[in-house]
């Protein structure tokens, strides 16, 4: 009986392990802008993200929340990633004024020369 105790088992918590990586979590922000139409969120990223792990989600109020579907697994030097999404695609406007629901931080004090703040212009993505 022990034999087939601890490979299911072991199954078992390595599917526990997947699903808990797969659920989505809402990400800190370090900030946001709104550029042509468009908002721009700036976050950390250890080096594995992409812009299709994110998606944004407009809730009533009007709120908006960017919602993170793969983590971030990687062990590089933090650096700000940008995560583009269009304001038309979400029901949103620039005449409507609307809430970030996403917590804030400031940026890493030390980050990759890749991702720079915003104090470069957001055009440059």
């Amino acid at each position: 009986m022990k034999h087939f105790f601890y490979p299911v088992l072991s199954a078992f918590l390595f599917l526990l392990t997947i699903q808990a990586k797969a659920e989505s979590s809402i990400p800190v922000l370090h900030s946001f802008a709104i550029h042509q139409n468009s908002v721009v969120f700036e976050l950390t990223s250890y080096g594995c993200s992409t812009d299709t792990d994110f998606e944004l989600r407009v809730e009533n109020g009007p709120a908006i929340t960017l919602i993170r579907h793969r983590p971030d697994l990687c062990k590089r030097a933090p650096m700000i990633f940008r995560v583009k999404r269009s304001l038309g695609d979400s029901g949103l406007s620039l005449q409507t004024p609307f809430t970030v629901r996403n917590p804030f931080a400031p940026p890493p004090v030390k980050y990759s020369s890749k991702g720079k703040p915003f104090s470069k212009s957001i055009g440059d993505n």
